[in-house]
């Protein structure tokens, strides 16, 4: 075997090991959110172990210098479904192709995976079905990643609609890709970014 071959197999080997030891510290995050009696605390520790989980799926689509994002986001629709226990709604990925640097691709993850997490958590009543739509695309010299849901909305003006933690999250992360992050709460929740690799 030539050099490169066997650096392309300890490539592939440390990218398993990383991925299992993400799926570890998820596991053991669900673990002792399942043990834990208070109710916010438990709500975090699975929220952790969501976000921990979301990050280790990428160790499985690295390509050379970055992530094959749209078998992430194929891999990650009934991850998420299941997660959030959204047994009726139904997670739509359409992706183009597209190969998302390392230092891009962890940010972007956790745009995504809170973003979804939050229209299957809060867009539908319980029992209700619906869908999530998660779309990234070319759009001239960016990229646009686009999570939308036909749920019920929300008025970030009013006190309930009050910036939470999760769109605060979300805004940071979107600066760390010098993304432009715009809203639309008419008719469910469009959330869309624009952003440069």
């Amino acid at each position: 075997m030539t050099d490169d071959g066997q650096d392309d197999v300890r490539a592939a080997e440390m990218r398993h090991r990383a991925a299992n030891t993400f799926q570890l510290i998820s596991a053991l995050a669900r673990m002792r959110g399942q043990r834990t009696a208070e109710p916010e605390a438990r709500r975090q520790l699975v929220w952790m172990a969501d976000a921990i989980g979301a990050l280790g799926a990428l160790e499985r689509h690295r390509r050379g210098d970055g992530v094959d994002f749209q078998a992430y986001l194929l891999e990650m629709a009934p991850v998420w479904r299941v997660r959030q226990a959204a047994g009726h709604t139904e997670v739509v990925v359409e992706a183009e192709p597209v190969i998302v640097p390392d230092q891009a691709a962890s940010t972007l993850a956790l745009i995504i995976h809170e973003l979804v997490a939050n229209a299957l958590a809060h867009s539908y009543p319980e029992g209700g079905g619906g869908r999530v739509e998660v779309r990234l695309s070319k759009v001239g010299e960016r990229y646009e990643l686009v999570v939308r849901d036909h749920g019920r909305g929300f008025d970030p003006a009013s006190p309930g609609g009050r910036e939470r933690f999760g769109l605060w999250f979300v805004r940071s992360l979107a600066a760390q890709v010098r993304g432009e992050l715009k809203l639309d709460t008419r008719g469910g929740v469009c959330a869309q970014l624009l952003f440069s690799l």
